[in-house]
């Protein structure tokens, strides 16, 4: 699942990026690669229904994800790889796109988490990019 951005969303950061030519880029990776996968994960720990089995371990209450960065972006995975193996969180997919006979319908919890982290995000970006103008000044 991939999140964008449309550009009306972030016209006030445009303008405070131009007042950055140096420093921007680098602001914004830091703030995406701690508080941008800190915020999305647990936005999605939030959404993550529990089984009703008991004794068995479940992500929404386990460390389920590992994330990637790179310049400008970041990806959330869940750990492990596939659904069956063990310690994985892999199984995660069948519930959020509704696949197999246990998920009837997709509950897209990836996709509401990434709505409802959009703004918490781009509110720390705006800050962050504030704070370096007014320490530049």
């Amino acid at each position: 699942m991939r999140a964008q951005v449309e550009f009306n969303e972030v016209d006030t950061l445009v303008e405070k990026i131009k007042m950055l030519p140096n420093r921007a880029e680098k602001a914004i990776n830091q703030v995406l690669h701690t508080k941008g996968i800190e915020i999305v994960t647990q936005e999605m720990t939030n959404l993550i229904p529990v089984s009703r089995v008991k004794n068995k371990k479940h992500a929404k209450d386990s460390k389920w994800s590992k994330s990637e960065t790179s310049n400008l972006e970041f990806v959330v995975k869940t750990k492990g790889g596939a659904a069956n193996k063990k310690g994985s969180f892999g199984y995660l997919v069948f519930p959020d796109e509704g696949r197999g006979p246990s998920n009837p319908w997709a509950q897209h919890f990836s996709e509401r988490s990434l709505q409802k982290s959009r703004p918490k995000i781009l509110e720390e970006l705006e800050e962050t990019l504030q704070n370096a103008i007014e320490e530049g000044l």
